[in-house]
């Protein structure tokens, strides 16, 4: 893929990245202005971290990817790209509760 070409790809997955991690974070902030409202309220219930519980979201999409690059194939109904975007956001999910906890801007 050439320079260009993949620049506006990256430009595009973050854009649908974004909406992806706008439309579910309704559901999952359970109406709370919290962004990480869900990771906390599982974290209280089985007595964990909220970034253990983000830490495990992000594996199951990372053994699904692992999954993918291992067999070239997609066993489930949500593709590829579906999952290496929830996990790109899981990522920013955990950063930003990192940056909570450390008191970042």
């Amino acid at each position: 893929m050439k320079v260009p070409d993949f620049i506006k790809w990256a430009k595009s997955m973050q854009a649908e990245e974004h909406r992806i991690m706008l439309d579910k974070g309704k559901e999952y902030t359970v109406s709370d202005e919290d962004k990480f409202k869900n990771f906390k309220s599982i974290g209280e219930r089985l007595n964990l971290q909220p970034e253990i519980v983000a830490t495990i979201y992000l594996l199951k999409h990372m053994d699904s990817i692992r999954n993918y690059v291992l067999t070239g194939k997609e066993v489930s109904e949500e593709s590829i790209m579906s999952r290496i975007q929830d996990a790109r956001n899981y990522l920013l999910l955990l950063g930003g509760m990192i940056a909570e906890k450390q008191q970042l801007p």
